[in-house]
């Protein structure tokens, strides 16, 4: 069977790219662009996101696809997790998430032509490590939230994936270069690199695009072959 390249044509699609990793952003802007889609890009904080979504929505009359990518990493054992880094941790990682599905949600539902929904998220919400347990909380409740909205939307025709990054070039300040189990994120990666922006960008299209109609509710690591070893 011939792969078409009109699977991943977002031509006359409007796109909303939102979050708060310029390299991701950029990226994902770069290859929705690249594809036809006409993209409005929003840099701003987890916070933000209530007051600056609905305007940007409005302003362009119409939301075909909507990326959301927040990231706020936190290694500390548990027991010294304050409350006030447990709130911006779940804020940034999780409820800025929830925010914008629903008002991608509210938006696609009024326009009756069903719509796109990528969140990016991280492995570790799916394969924990030590002293990630505030961070890999909060992603595995985005992989929940992707599973569970999944079932809500898709009598609207809205499908909602996420991907899910691992060691990626832009983390180097993660990691304590004389902590072992920070090490693993470097020394088990099957393919042996960390992984880049450009890395993402062909798997958005694609879930946003006529070639994954029949995808919704899943999550795709971006890893690297993280998660064989985790």
């Amino acid at each position: 069977m011939t792969i078409k390249v009109e699977r991943f044509d977002l031509t006359g699609q409007r796109a909303l790219v939102i979050g708060n990793v310029a390299p991701v952003i950029n990226a994902l802007a770069a290859a929705y662009t690249g594809a036809g889609a006409m993209v409005t890009t929003i840099e701003c904080r987890a916070g933000d996101i209530g007051r600056r979504l609905p305007g940007a929505i409005a302003a362009h009359d119409s939301l075909d696809i909507l990326v959301s990518a927040f990231d706020l990493f936190l290694a500390k054992p548990i027991v010294e997790v304050t409350p006030d880094e447990l709130g911006a941790v779940m804020m940034a990682n999780c409820a800025s998430q929830f925010i914008a599905c629903q008002h991608a949600v509210v938006a696609m539902r009024q326009q009756h032509r069903g719509g796109r929904i990528v969140l990016v998220t991280n492995v570790l919400g799916e394969r924990g490590v030590p002293n990630t347990t505030v961070y890999a909380a909060a992603h595995g409740a985005v992989h929940n939230l992707i599973r569970a909205l999944s079932q809500e939307i898709a009598p609207h025709a809205i499908t909602v994936n996420g991907i899910a990054l691992g060691w990626m070039d832009w983390m180097d300040d993660r990691l304590n270069p004389a902590d072992p189990e920070a090490a693993r994120a470097l020394r088990f990666p099957i393919i042996k690199r960390a992984g880049c922006a450009a890395d993402i960008g062909a798997l958005a299209v694609w879930l946003s695009g006529p070639g994954a109609g029949y995808v919704t509710g899943q999550i795709f690591p971006v890893d690297g072959g993280l998660t064989q070893h985790l």
